[in-house]
């Protein structure tokens, strides 16, 4: 007979119990006992395979925890110290002005810019093909640190990436094969490996989903190798004899565990929440250490409650499943029997399409502001109605009314309001997450001079040209494998529609022009290119003269948190 707080699971994951459907895995373990062990939906849409509790993930960040431990175990043992300076076993990195320990690789306060997101800025895609090599080799050729060590918190992987090399340098052998001698067999985690090649064949492996534009779901390629700040391939199982260990200390001991969990303050004296590969918080007056992961359409969690004994392990190949919030909900379920704050219902699913004749979306088109820098254009293409927010990806609207219409990327909605006397829609509500943010049609913001901003641009660290040009009065960003609008948003800034949203910071100092510009996009900050001109190979003779002062990332994170349609969230 299914139990009251199982049921209350069920009906967390019955979304995705479906034949039709990639699913998830859960195990909760209560005390030292699994109390629920359970898979939903499938692991294999193609060949009808169900998930099972015994099937193989990706646990993508969640291999930090792993990463942290084996540098604790060479701590333990003498042979390196968490206060040593990277350079020590690293000398070929370059000097970025800054010492940067090992601690502050563990704890993301080296403030190293983060090897995904500058693979992104260099025109790679999320599918494409990334080593071990290719990550280092851009760490490698960085000139720049987003802030001092020590002085912020900005998750990196590239401290992960780093940390995996010193554990090859000190011990002698790649990461993969210390965790496997010295943590899966000890612990008996015979499904547990850290892929060095994405190509490995793993038996029993779930395949990894997305939910496609037009609905259903479809393939995500999961590309990365090596270990370090991702790349474990595991099962329920095994997290939960990983989990043990932080129980009853079978390795390492009580001392290491200890370390694991130490935080330490940031220079300004405030404390940071990120331990070693482990995040500390509260939730709901308890404590709780916690690390997600996420990579290709997998998701994950470890969520422990240590001091009531619980610990709640998920796994799941869908990139819909939300594993933070599921994970919370479960715990809820059996530390306090609540199911009051289950996840919203999303709009896509709570409003139906409706035939609409595409002729009726041209009363709609238009760009309407939020505010005077940022808006949402509406237009139509091949008989779909079409919204871009400044500085995001373009996404479908669906018709559930004349005037109502909802998005499938996310969770939100948008209301046009009735035509006026002259027939014109003067406006629309964007509904989301709880908010309704009106938008009145407007001309589409326009920099004074948009003739100075174009050019071709270099950026060393990247080894990438981006190339900037003007037709019909609005400014376009070239860079490898695709064209994307640059959006104004004042003050010798754009941001550009790229996964995630880049801010392009000009430096321009009137009447020389522009000699460059910076580029942020969340974990990369100021990232700085140099106006060159291709046919003589040399900088443009306009930054002779001209001393570009720092860019800030202000508008990067106004333009984050104002209006929050996005598909360019990055894990």
């Amino acid at each position: 007979m299914t139990s009251t707080a199982e049921a209350k699971v069920d009906a967390l994951f019955a979304k995705w119990d479906k034949p039709g459907t990639p699913g998830a895995v859960i195990e909760v373990i209560k005390d030292g006992k699994v109390v629920l062990r359970k898979s939903y939906g499938m692991a294999d849409l193609e060949r009808g395979v169900r998930m099972s509790p015994d099937s193989v993930l990706n646990v993508g960040s969640v291999s930090k925890q792993f990463t942290a431990f084996a540098i604790h175990l060479l701590a333990q043992e003498g042979k390196l110290a968490l206060g040593d300076d990277v350079h020590k076993y690293l000398p070929e990195l370059p000097d970025l002005g800054k010492p940067i320990t090992l601690r502050h690789l563990l704890q993301h306060t080296s403030g190293l810019r983060d090897p995904i997101n500058l693979m992104l800025l260099g025109g790679w895609r999320l599918d494409d093909v990334v080593t071990e090599e290719d990550a280092l080799a851009l760490i490698g050729r960085q000139r720049a640190l987003n802030f001092a060590p020590g002085d912020e918190y900005l998750y990196s992987n590239a401290g992960y990436n780093l940390l995996a090399q010193i554990v090859r340098r000190v011990s002698g052998v790649p990461l993969a094969q210390f965790a496997e001698e010295r943590i899966f067999t000890p612990l008996g985690m015979k499904h547990s490996v850290f892929r060095q090649d994405y190509r490995t064949v793993v038996p029993g492996r779930a395949l990894s989903y997305s939910v496609s534009p037009e609905g259903g779901y479809q393939n995500v390629p999961e590309n990365h190798a090596g270990a370090g700040p991702g790349g474990l391939l595991t099962t329920a199982d095994d997290l939960a004899l990983w989990d043990r260990n932080f129980y009853d200390c079978k390795i390492g001991g009580k001392d290491l565990i200890v370390r694991m969990h130490e935080l330490r303050p940031l220079n300004n004296g405030k404390l940071n929440r990120y331990a070693s590969g482990l995040f500390i918080e509260t939730y709901r007056g308890r404590k709780l250490v916690e690390h997600s992961g996420g990579i290709g359409g997998y998701r994950s969690v470890i969520a422990r409650y240590p001091e009531q004994g619980l610990s709640v392990l998920l796994l799941a190949n869908t990139s819909d499943i939300n594993p933070v919030t599921l994970g919370r909900r479960v715990a809820d379920i059996y530390l306090d029997g609540a199911t009051s704050e289950l996840p919203t219902v999303p709009m896509s699913t709570a409003l139906k399409e409706t035939a609409i004749d595409p002729s009726q979306f041209d009363a709609l088109l238009g760009y309407y502001a939020f505010t005077p820098e940022e808006g949402i254009d509406v237009t139509k293409e091949d008989g779909a109605l079409m919204g871009r927010v400044s500085g995001q990806q373009k996404f479908r609207l669906y018709p559930a009314a004349e005037r109502e219409y909802f998005l499938k990327v996310v969770n939100a909605k948008i209301s046009f309001n009735a035509p006026g006397a002259d027939s014109v829609v003067a406006g629309l509500v964007l509904h989301q997450d709880g908010r309704d943010m009106p938008g009145v049609r407007a001309a589409v913001p326009l920099p004074p001079k948009a003739a100075d901003y174009v050019g071709e641009f270099y950026s060393d660290e990247l080894h990438v040209l981006y190339s900037v040009s003007l037709k019909d009065g609005r400014l376009t960003l070239t860079y490898p494998r695709g064209t994307v609008p640059l959006d104004y948003v004042g003050n010798d800034k754009f941001a550009a529609p790229l996964i995630p949203t880049v801010v392009v910071s000009y430096q321009c100092m009137p009447p020389h022009g522009c000699s460059g510009f910076s580029v942020s996009n969340g974990r990369v900050r100021n990232l700085q290119f140099v106006k060159v001109n291709i046919a003589s190979g040399a900088r443009s003779s306009s930054d002779s003269s001209f001393v570009p002062t720092p860019a800030m990332d202000m508008v990067a994170k106004e333009m984050l948190t104002r209006h929050t349609i996005s598909i360019n969230r990055l894990r």
